[in-house]
């Protein structure tokens, strides 16, 4: 996957729990979306649980390499 500054998502897994400190429960129950971006100092990550009505945007943090292939390995293997 070609990364660009704006956060894509990667992949999505069924809902594990609240990503977020500002927990939004309405969020919670669906799926999650694992999400990448690249930044001017490497590779962010963050995970947004959604239900289609409504989302919980967990923080951002350093994603590496071995994660994100991670993640494109479960995009792959949903298809």
């Amino acid at each position: 996957m070609k990364l660009t500054s704006k956060f894509e998502t990667v992949a999505v897994v069924g809902y594990s729990g609240a990503v977020s400190r500002d927990e939004n429960r309405a969020a919670h129950g669906a799926v999650c979306l694992l999400q990448a971006r690249r930044a001017k100092d490497g590779l962010r990550g963050r995970r947004v649980n959604s239900n289609g009505r409504h989302c919980e945007i967990g923080e951002s943090f350093e994603l590496d390499t071995e994660t994100l292939d991670s993640w494109e390995r479960i995009a792959k293997q949903s298809q």
